[in-house]
């Protein structure tokens, strides 16, 4: 073949010189050009072809690889490849199909030219990378997440965590609750939501074990980045790649069943300033605290009719058998309305197709409970377990366990919860040296504690607690195996004859609250009874005369509250051990027995809601009490002084008492007696914590300065007025304000008392003060401790604060006041003059405006810009106002808090502001009520994100000309109603 290559070659260069003797140059060049092409077409064809098989070899590679990208490179390369080849194989066909020869020519260029577009195509295709690993997805979907929808409390939950994801003003959310209460189930729905898709570029949810380190943590946020910890196992180079990859994403970070602090800036989560948001979810708030929650959400136990649907949906068609819907109630219930003990036992019970299957199974679950083999019974006691054990101090473990003697979910007043664990000596011993107030305030912090870690359900400003189904069922399965603590709680379901029933035989402590309780058995040995709770049983009006006579030496706290009983027995004198007692709303009960004076160790006594007048001379016996709480009321006759039974010694002889609590029920003749009580509480060292009436402003006077500067603990007064039970200032606060003081001075007494009482109080209610005409009239010194503050018909204010138009004041007004309600200031023509000094109302959250019908203005001269903590204002009433905020008024970040604006009855207001650029970036709810001439409103989509909801009269809404109207339709809310 090399040889007939060879041939050809020959001939060829002889033809080429021919032509050239015979044409001249042009003919021989167009020879060797016919010849170089068909050369170049043959190469052509080769090379195509090579091409064609490299694009099939990558195109199998890239299919190979399906968890990786295509590479942009490839793409380009293989779109170049197609319409090269498209062009490439055209000229192939045209140049086979030319019938003479010497037409080649012409195409020659033209072939020369795709054979380097081929090969070059070829040589950047062998070093192209065909793919490249993929982005991590925005979001990584949980199939199967369980279905929340219908439940409104976890949908509730749901609801407003997504409010709190549309925030820009927080990037820490907390979701606390306790274990099988749904917190994962709402994670799951959480990250599937539409909205977070929407708001975040990735989402990162992680579930973490019990056990977790940091690095396995680390290296899950990792791989949910695509990062390969495999390669980089550096902790701190895999910190950096992640917060390179996070730094420009606005991200969602979901840690799910956080047990810990976790350091995330270590693990290379960057703090951004674009509105990442963090979620931390944890069975125990203060988790969530440790970990920088900045909003918590407390996810709650299902309602009972939710539970019961929830456990009707997983059980199926078999609950519909007969006779089945009434078992499968009480084993509904059994499950504490926990999402995760509903789930399990409901999938257990499904299996079970008759009533008596269903009967064998309740009968076991209520029997072996928590040994009851269900995988949800095992992992949730398994859980309440750790949490008891992690108590560790035996006596805060007693305070749990006492706690499940009161029916589950019920209130239990912390203050009587702390008096009871005291009597008990769990919280140290009350002695000569050691007041009370230091065993209250260990109480108190294990009461802090028990909450935190969930074991007790926090109340509102923790003035009460409780203890859920569960947790009751979990400690006194553990008092059933501790001696110490053992224990009897009957229910008024299982209540049955109490005289036959009844075994307390190795009881320490009794419990029969609210049980519809009508008598009480003599023949029970109660030789080791501690505590004997009778509570709530209003159809038990006698107590047997012999019930304590035997056996009841070591009682310590007998609690009779609201019971029907008429007089006590005479046995009463055996109690001679007991601590506490409580005899409060016995609305029948007169009299002592003369046998309450034998009750020398007594601690506590409330006998507020009988009939008792006031303070027997009995009590004077009593000489070891610490709390008192007693009712001021008139008795039955008229003319008869109030205090012919009050024994100045009685008191006298209470030199311990720490606590007093005067319930003033006939304040009329308290104001006759008033004078003669105080002079004699004057000489009680130790008393720190006092709420009663004082008639008039000199009696308080008088007894402060007896008391010759003696501070208080905690107080509440009531200066020329009854006393309150639910003072309107304090309801709103978050905490239990202990200092409060409500001063009505209708009698236009002198008040140098208030001077006194002022720096120690924490809340005060102002009435008819005719001499203030600005608060500072009070002394800015006497107001720095003020959390709360109230005015109402004190007519002489024309403004509240007045500002200084020099500036050269050096007084902060009111650093620390969060709460500040305005009613019925005839003359208030402006509440906050600027300019103020900085830290003025720097704390200031709620601010209540009523009945003030020449207010026109509230914010003038900057005050507003000192506001930056507000978040709910609320105005009623006010007849003249025409506008809240001026224009003139406006900043960049004015009220920058406000989550909730109320505005009622105000016939001339105009304008929210005329500013239509002030931003509303924490607002989430607007109420507006009887304000007709308000045709417009300041919000529009650009500026404000959190708006849940407008709610007014449909009419209103109708008339109004906002030309963002339609952009709210979904959240308005119509309403006839004033709802505050």
């Amino acid at each position: 073949m090399a040889g007939f290559g060879n041939i050809a070659s020959n001939l060829g260069d002889l033809a080429t010189e021919v032509a050239k003797q015979v044409g001249g140059e042009a003919l021989a060049s167009r020879l060797v050009s016919v010849r170089n092409s068909g050369e170049n077409f043959e190469l052509l064809k080769q090379e195509l072809q090579g091409l064609l098989a490299l694009k099939e070899d990558k195109e199998k590679e890239v299919q190979g690889n399906r968890h990786k990208d295509t590479s942009s490179a490839y793409r380009l390369w293989s779109a170049k490849v197609f319409e090269v080849a498209a062009e490439t194989r055209h000229l192939i066909a045209k140049y086979e199909t030319s019938t003479w020869s010497w037409k080649h020519p012409t195409l020659s260029p033209e072939i020369e030219k795709r054979l380097k577009d081929v090969q070059q195509l070829v040589e950047k295709g062998n070093s192209v990378d065909c793919t490249v690993d993929k982005p991590p997805d925005r979001i990584l979907k949980v199939f199967y997440a369980p279905e929340i929808m219908g439940y409104k409390t976890l949908q509730s939950a749901l609801e407003n965590i997504v409010d709190l994801l549309k925030s820009s003003k927080i990037q820490t959310i907390g979701v606390a609750g306790m274990k099988g209460v749904g917190k994962t189930a709402l994670m799951q729905n959480l990250n599937n939501h539409d909205v977070v898709a929407e708001i975040f570029d990735i989402v990162i949810f992680i579930r973490l074990s019990a056990d977790h380190t940091d690095h396995e943590l680390q290296c899950k946020i990792a791989k949910r980045l695509r990062v390969d910890t495999e390669v980089i196992n550096d902790p701190e180079e895999v910190a950096r790649i992640i917060h390179e990859e996070l730094q420009t994403k606005k991200y969602l970070l979901i840690l799910d069943g956080t047990a810990d602090e976790i350091n995330l800036s270590q693990l290379g989560i960057p703090c951004n300033d674009n509105h990442s948001k963090v979620i931390i979810t944890a069975q125990h708030r203060q988790v969530c605290t440790l970990n920088g929650a900045e909003r918590m959400i407390e996810v709650g136990l299902l309602s009972r009719d939710e539970a019961w649907k929830m456990f009707c949906n997983t059980v199926g068609p078999v609950i519909d058998l007969p006779d089945i819907p009434e078992i499968a109630r009480r084993v509904c219930d059994k499950c504490s309305c926990l999402p995760l003990l509903i789930q399990k036992i409901a999938r257990s019970f499904r299996l079970k197709k008759s009533a008596s299957s269903w009967r064998v199974g309740l009968e076991d679950l209520e029997e072996r409970w928590p040994d009851y083999e269900n995988e949800g019974v095992s992992e949730l006691y398994s859980f309440l377990t750790f949490c008891y054990d992690e108590l560790k101090d035996e006596n805060k473990q007693k305070c749990f366990l006492y706690a499940s003697l009161y029916p589950a979910n019920c209130k239990v007043y912390t203050d009587y919860l702390v008096e009871c664990w005291a009597a008990q000596n769990f919280l140290g011993d009350v002695n000569n040296t050691r007041k009370y107030q230091k065993a209250r305030d260990r109480g108190q912090a294990i009461l802090e504690h028990l909450t935190d870690v969930s074991l007790l359900d926090r109340g509102k400003q923790m003035i009460y607690v409780s203890m859920n189904d569960c947790m009751q069922q979990l400690a006194l399965h553990i008092s059933s195996k501790h001696p110490e603590c053992s224990s009897y709680v009957q229910t008024r379901e299982k209540l049955g004859d109490a005289q036959e029933s009844l075994s307390w035989e190795k009881a320490r402590w009794v419990s029969m609250i609210d049980t519809n309780l009508k008598n009480l058995p003599t023949n029970q040995d109660c030789s080791m009874l501690l505590m004997l709770l009778l509570q709530k049983n209003p159809d038990l009006s006698t107590i047997p005369q012999l019930f304590f006579k035997k056996h009841m030496r070591s009682l310590l706290v007998l609690d009779l509250y609201g019971t029907g009983i008429g007089w006590l027995p005479s046995s009463m004198s055996k109690l001679t051990g007991l601590k506490g007692l409580y005899l409060n709303h016995c609305k029948h009960l007169r009299e002592l027995h003369p046998a309450i004076r034998t009750l020398e160790l007594l601690e506590f006594l409330d006998i507020r809601g009988t009939q008792i007048s006031f303070i027997p001379s009995l009590i004077g016996y009593l000489i070891n009490l610490r709390c008192l709480r007693v009712p001021y009321i008139r008795s039955g006759d008229q003319n008869m002084d109030q205090t012919g039974d009050l024994d100045p010694c009685a008191i006298l002889r209470l030199t311990r008492l720490e606590e007093l609590v005067i319930e003033v029920v006939s304040f009329e003749d308290w104001c006759s007696n008033a004078e003669n009580v105080m002079a004699m509480l004057t000489s009680l060292e130790h008393l720190t914590n006092l709420q009663c009436s004082f008639p008039s402003s000199n009696i308080l006077d008088r007894f402060l300065r007896r008391r010759s500067g003696r501070q208080f603990t905690s107080f509440q007064f009531f200066v020329g007025c009854p006393n309150s039970k639910r003072p309107q200032i304090l309801e709103s606060f978050e905490y239990r304000i202990s200092k409060y003081i409500r001063y009505d001075n209708s009698k236009h007494e002198n008040t140098f008392s208030i001077s006194e009482i002022l720096p120690q109080t924490h809340a005060v209610e102002l009435v008819h003060f005719k001499e203030i005409k600005e608060i500072s009239d009070l002394g800015k010194e006497n107001l720095e401790q003020i959390r709360g503050l109230s005015l109402e018909e004190c007519n002489e204010i024309h403004t509240l604060i007045g500002g200084n138009a020099n500036g050269s004041r050096d007084e902060i007004s009111l650093p620390n006041l969060e709460q500040l309600l305005l009613n019925k200031l005839l003359e208030l023509n402006c509440v906050f003059r600027g300019p103020l000094n900085p830290g003025s109302l720097s704390k200031l959250k709620v601010l209540t405006l009523k009945n003030c019908p020449f207010l026109i203005t509230i914010f003038c001269n900057g005050a507003i810009q000192y506001l930056s903590e507000l978040q709910k204002l609320e105005i009623h009433s006010c007849f003249r106002l025409e506008e809240l905020i001026p224009i003139i008024e406006v900043g960049e970040d004015v009220l920058p808090k406000l989550e909730v604006l109320l505005l009622a009855n105000l016939p001339r207001l105009r304008f929210v502001t005329p500013d239509m650029t002030l931003r509303w970036s924490s607002l989430e709810r607007v109420n507006i009520y009887r304000c007709p001439l308000l045709k417009s409103l300041p919000f529009c989509k650009d500026k404000e994100t959190n708006l849940r909801s407008i709610r007014g009269e449909q009419g209103w809404w109708n008339e109004l000309k906002w030309r963002h109207k339609a952009q709210y339709q979904d959240i308005f809310l119509p309403s006839n109603e004033l709802t505050f």
